[in-house]
Parts: structure tokens; sequence; C-alpha cells
């Protein structure tokens, strides 16, 4: 790990700290979104901030984060018929065990992923993975059909009092707002089919997937501008936990909020 040699690295006591005087709370699932660069240096690096954050929840908390699924192939209805026809017969299945974490959600997805005890959902589109007392809860039984909504890990995390902690993550990458775009009653919500591969029986299967397309906002919206009107309104908390600006949310509070606020905007 390369550190500011003029900046001791963070401790795992240090960010525990940090996280609880932000309102972390013992004993409840918490949803993760992590910037491990805008933490800044930290001893024992990625590791230290999950043995943080699962000190801080302690063993009857629960610690969860999307992961999605890095080699997705819902795009083959695109593709020429002889390279559909190629993935079709030889693309490796969805697999909850080994198939990685999207890149793009950064290194920590794949971190909690694999970290001993954790147990994954097996959506492979919105799949969530999560270690800790509630985990094997709240990632049962992801339905494969609109995974965002009913039934999802992001509505149990609701129904449990769960939190959400932007740990110097972007405020557009609150996936729960996905919940709120799946419940809210709006206009303008394209619904998309595509398959995926998945193992059945021992088999490889392809599945027909339906949703709403979370690709693509609905109207002049980002999940940044709600989240800050949730601030504005005196919703959530902001902290420094290392160096990153870090903001809590409660779950179903800001899914309220932004399931209102969608509607009366885009209702």
């Amino acid at each position: 790990m390369t550190t500011n040699m003029n900046q001791m690295p963070y401790t795992r006591r240090q960010l525990a700290d940090a996280l609880s005087a932000l309102g972390v709370q013992a004993g409840h699932p918490l949803m993760l979104h992590a910037s491990v660069k805008a933490v800044g240096p930290v001893l024992g690096g990625p590791n230290t901030i999950i043995q943080a954050l699962l000190d801080t929840l302690t063993p009857q908390g629960t610690l969860m984060m999307y992961v999605g699924w890095h080699d997705i192939p819902d795009y083959t209805d695109e593709l020429p018929e002889a390279e559909r026809a190629l993935y079709l017969a030889e693309h490796p299945p969805y697999d909850p065990a080994t198939s990685r974490a999207v890149r793009e959600n950064g290194i920590m997805a794949e971190f909690l992923r694999t970290w001993p005890g954790a147990v994954r959902s097996r959506n492979p589109e919105m799949s969530i993975a999560a270690v800790g007392a509630q985990a094997e809860f709240i990632t049962a039984d992801h339905p494969l059909n609109y995974g965002y909504g009913v039934g999802s890990p992001l509505e149990k995390l609701i129904a449990l009092n769960g939190q959400v902690l932007m740990l110097g993550a972007p405020l557009d990458t609150l996936t729960l707002l996905h919940y709120a775009e799946n419940r809210a009653r709006m206009r303008h919500k394209r619904v998309i089919h595509y398959q995926v591969p998945v193992i059945q029986d021992r088999r490889t299967v392809w599945i027909d997937v339906e949703d709403f397309d979370t690709g693509e906002a609905h109207g002049d919206y980002s999940f940044e501008g709600i989240a800050e009107a949730f601030l504005a309104e005196g919703g959530g908390r902001a902290g420094m936990v290392g160096d990153a600006r870090s903001y809590l949310f409660n779950a179903s509070d800001l899914a309220a909020f932004a399931i209102g606020w969608l509607e009366a905007h885009y209702g």
C-alpha cells in the first residue's frame, strides 16, 4: 500500500470510533457503498475497513453490499446470430460462489463477496452479498424478475430498520433508490427483457428476466439530487470516516422520501 509519509494510516479502532460517531447502529443491517481511496491510508487496507464495520455492527448486525455480476451477458439479443449462438453455448453461468463482482463498483464489493461466511443472493444482475446475523434472510429468495422491488434484499433492509452508508462513495450510486423507482407510481417506466445463464439441477439454463430499465433515468433527475433533497430536509447524517466525507441514511426514511419525491415530480 502506498501511503503519504506525512500521514499516519488509520487504524481499525479509529475507523470504528468514527463509524459509531456517525451513527452506525449496532445490531442492525447496514448497506455499504465505499471508496477505499477516499478513506485514505488504512493500516491493513480494505480488510481493516470491513473489520471496523463489523466491529461497529457487532455480531448481531449485518453488513451488505450490492455486488452485481461483472460478466452478465444481458446484451445477447443485440449480437449477430453466429456470435449469439456461441454465447448461448459457451458463456459461463452465474454462480453466487464464484462470479466476480462488478469492477466499476470498487474493490470493496469483491472483498465482501469473498469474506469468510459471506452469502450472496441468486439474482445475477442485482446480486447482494452479506455477512452477519441476518445475511441468510436478506439474500434468500431474491426474485429474478424486478429484483430491486418486492421481496428484494433492499425491501428486507427497509423492513429490518437498516441503514445505508455512503463511505466516500458518490451519492449517485445509492442503490436503494432503485427500490424507490420500482415502487413509485411514475410515468415512463420502461420495461426491459434479457436472458442470463444460471445453474439449475447442475446444468446451465438460460432464463428470461423482466425488469424496469435501471440504466436510464425516467426523467430529468439524479440519485444525487434526491439524496441532497433528503439531506436538505434534515434526513440523514454527514461526517468524516478517515478522509472520506460520508453519509448515513435510515433506509426506510430515505425510501419513503424518494418514493414521494418521484411521484410528486414524475407521477
